[in-house]
């Protein structure tokens, strides 16, 4: 889930990326096989090796002689350049990627380029499969855990050269968001709710939060929205309360509506024996008429026109709100997540609000989930190797990769030692670890995260998630038989890069995002007559690119064969 600000100057870097040498494709596909058999054995660091190393969590704090490096020098009997450039600074990072004065290491995005793009111009090198079997084993066996991460982001014409590696996003595995309400409301007004609940946990607020494996269906949550909206579940007297509160930047707050059409943002599917995007097809449109017919009906607060998500999170906590979407993160009350909506109406101790967390709203034809965080595989992000890299300064980085983020005896590089540096929020080894007071979190003099790619798997999800999120994921969000049936993923996904549709998505994105989004707040707010406009809008859309996106998306494999590690 990056959270890097990547504005980019595209014309600035374009002529960068000439002046210094880099925009230039010749030669860049003609690098030398590399003997595999005259480099070390794995675990043979008798030779000190330099690197210029910076990670997914750079941001230019990085202190010389760090507790992390110290001890990463002395076991791999390598000499670290720290990167003391924010690598989450795009212009600061343009600026690197146009002088060609890259680390050895980066997880950086240099302009929007794709991996081959960025190795075309000379700003990378690629990883041989040979070496990272030898290297990098720990890494591999995630791949192979993980179809189809084997042949993910090969090189152009290869079957054993990578262009990056690949993170593992075990904590998005599962449902992502889902429906909350005020649980005091539905209680004073006299609605029951769908199913045994339960406290979130004990105390801290999350007493006050519950949850419920059952759902409402679409119908039954319109009434429930009509009464929170026109009945005075707070008592005031006053009639300045709303079911809904929609933001206008995102499709966020209607994960889960969309959902009951079985619907997810950007993904594509059969209707009518024929692809399409979702924005187009006959399942948004119905979901743009309910939302347009809940305005009409008042119970979509209108402010929501100039709302942004952060800016719902305070109207929510005025407590004027009934319904909001969370993270299961929101509502065990995680530290990261302080402030947000639902969870900031109820961390006034004094507060007697409740809230209640369901499964997915049932749509009309029963369906019932959520868009899946990743289309095909929870697998992301990007781990390049500088042009400049050795073979043998290759060998040392993988190895120290592969430890420092496969290995989970590797923990004190982001915790230190529990005792010394990091102590269990709750119970040992089943809560999240919390870095010590006074203690630098990230960088700094203790070095905690400055080479960390971003990656996890099971147990690193549970370091950096309290007890309480563990056990809702465990109990609904992640449960095996919740994902199978509940989560949406496209019919068809250029997973590795087999079409052309990145090169269309940057030229009509813009536009077709502006068409999408200028209709959809029209179309809720009652400026146009869905009926009688939508013809007119899917038109326009394909003509302005998305007649050339849906040609080209029919190109890409099924999902359901990359699943199975098919090309």
């Amino acid at each position: 889930m990056r959270k890097a600000k990547r504005a980019f100057l595209g014309t600035f870097m374009a002529a960068a990326l000439v002046i210094s040498g880099c925009g230039s494709k010749s030669g860049k596909n003609n690098e030398e096989p590399v003997d595999v058999s005259a480099l070390p054995e794995a675990g043979d660091f008798s030779e000190e090796v330099a690197l210029n190393l910076s990670g997914s969590f750079t941001r230019g704090k990085a202190k010389d002689g760090s507790y992390v490096q110290n001890r990463l020098e002395e076991q791999f009997n390598v000499k670290i350049k720290n990167t003391k450039v924010d690598t989450w600074d795009a212009e600061q990072t343009n600026l690197m990627v146009a002088s060609g004065d890259l680390p050895d290491t980066f997880s950086f995005t240099a302009g929007g380029q794709t991996a081959q793009e960025m190795f075309d111009s000379g700003l990378t090198r690629t990883i041989p499969k040979e070496m990272l079997e030898k290297y990098a084993p720990r890494y591999m066996k995630m791949l192979e855990e993980n179809q189809p991460g084997p042949i993910m982001n090969l090189k152009e014409g290869s079957d054993n050269e990578y262009l990056q590696l690949l993170g593992q996003y075990a904590h998005v595995d599962g449902l992502a968001w889902g429906p909350t309400l005020r649980l005091d409301w539905l209680e004073k007004l006299g609605f029951e709710t769908p199913g045994k609940m339960k406290a979130v946990g004990p105390s801290g607020g999350r007493e006050k939060i519950y949850f419920t494996e059952s759902a409402y269906t679409i119908e039954e949550l319109e009434e429930i929205l009509k009464a929170f909206t026109f009945n005075d579940p707070d008592g005031n007297g006053k009639n300045d309360t709303y079911g809904l509160l929609p933001a206008n930047n995102n499709l966020n707050w209607a994960t889960s509506l969309m959902g009951a059409f079985g619907l997810g943002t950007e993904y594509n599917f059969i209707e009518n024996d024929q692809l399409v995007r979702m924005e187009v097809s006959e399942k948004y449109k119905e979901f743009l008429k309910l939302m347009a017919k809940w305005y009409k009906m008042g119970i979509i607060d209108p402010e929501f026109t100039t709302l942004d998500e952060k800016m719902g999170w305070e109207k929510y906590k005025t407590g004027k709100i009934g319904y909001f979407i969370a993270q299961p993160s929101y509502l065990a009350m995680d530290d990261w997540a302080r402030g947000r909506a639902p969870q900031n109406i109820v961390e006034n101790p004094d507060s007697t609000a409740k809230i209640l967390a369901t499964a997915p709203e049932i749509g009309p034809d029963g369906q019932q989930g959520l868009k899946a965080y990743l289309p095909v595989v929870n697998l992301a992000d990007s781990f390049y190797i500088g042009k400049k890299v050795t073979d043998e300064q290759l060998a040392r980085i993988l190895q120290m990769f592969d430890y420092i983020n496969f290995d989970n005896n590797a923990r004190w590089t982001v915790f230190g030692e529990v005792g010394e540096h990091s102590e269990w929020e709750g119970e040992p080894n089943k809560s999240a670890l919390k870095v010590k007071p006074g203690l630098s979190l990230e960088e700094g003099d203790t070095g905690f995260w400055a080479y960390n790619f971003r990656t996890y798997d099971k147990e690193r999800v549970q370091w950096i998630n309290s007890e309480y999120t563990l056990k809702l994921k465990d109990e609904f969000y992640a449960r095996e038989d919740v994902k199978e049936k509940m989560l949406i993923r496209p019919y068809k996904w250029d997973l590795l890069n087999q079409t052309k549709l990145k090169e269309l998505e940057k030229r009509y994105s813009g536009q077709l995002n502006t068409i999408v989004d200028e209709f959809r707040m029209k179309a809720i707010v009652g400026e146009v007559d869905i009926d009688k406009e939508w013809d007119k809008y899917v038109e326009n859309w394909m003509k302005n690119g998305g007649k050339e996106l849906l040609e080209e998306l029919d190109k890409a494999p099924l999902v359901t064969d990359l699943l199975q590690g098919k090309q």
